[in-house]
């Protein structure tokens, strides 16, 4: 229902401006993205605030969010069966990070394998998300080894900060788990 109200909403703005149908379908594919992931993010917020992982919650989903678009990768088949995987990979990366104890080593030498993992890797090109244009692919490569070289830095120089600094290390960790789930497109 909702998503039909948004596809009107976007048709008759699109009409108004004179908008080609393929630009109006390109306009209601984005935001029906928006408005699910939306949904799922305050959703998300919601079920771990309520049991007081509000923090930890706004960390993993702003490194996901940093990394995962330009890394590419693992996509589910539907909006319900994201919403679960997201849900269980946070309880993960939770429990993972709550029963750690990694020293400036550990840290460092599983930073140099994602970094390197998402040098030789990134972006993982599938039929979720078929990526063609070169210059695209080029960009998403770059941006992905920033934040990925950016948020290791950040999470070793926070070390002392062991939950939140192992958060945003096995978030990343998981996410270069996630490149590998997939085939490549062809």
């Amino acid at each position: 229902m909702l998503e039909k109200k948004l596809n009107y909403f976007v048709e008759d703005i699109c009409k108004y401006n004179n908008f080609t149908e393929d630009k109006t379908n390109e306009i209601q594919y984005v935001m029906k993205v928006l408005m699910y992931e939306t949904i799922k993010f305050i959703i998300i917020i919601a079920l771990f605030s309520t049991f007081g992982y509000f923090k930890e919650i706004l960390l993993i989903t702003f490194t996901m969010s940093l990394v995962k678009p330009f890394t590419g990768g693992y996509h589910e088949t539907s909006q319900k069966r994201c919403f679960i995987a997201t849900v269980i990979l946070s309880c993960f990366i939770i429990a993972i990070s709550k029963n750690s104890e990694l020293n400036y080593i550990s840290a460092i030498l599983i930073s140099v394998v994602n970094i390197f993992s998402v040098y030789h890797q990134a972006p993982i090109i599938n039929n979720y998300m078929p990526i063609t244009k070169l210059s695209l692919i080029k960009k998403n490569k770059i941006i992905s080894l920033v934040n990925y070289i950016i948020l290791t830095i950040i999470s070793i120089f926070i070390i002392e900060y062991r939950l939140y600094s192992n958060i945003i290390l096995f978030t990343l960790t998981i996410n270069v788990c996630l490149m590998f789930n997939l085939e490549k497109y062809k």
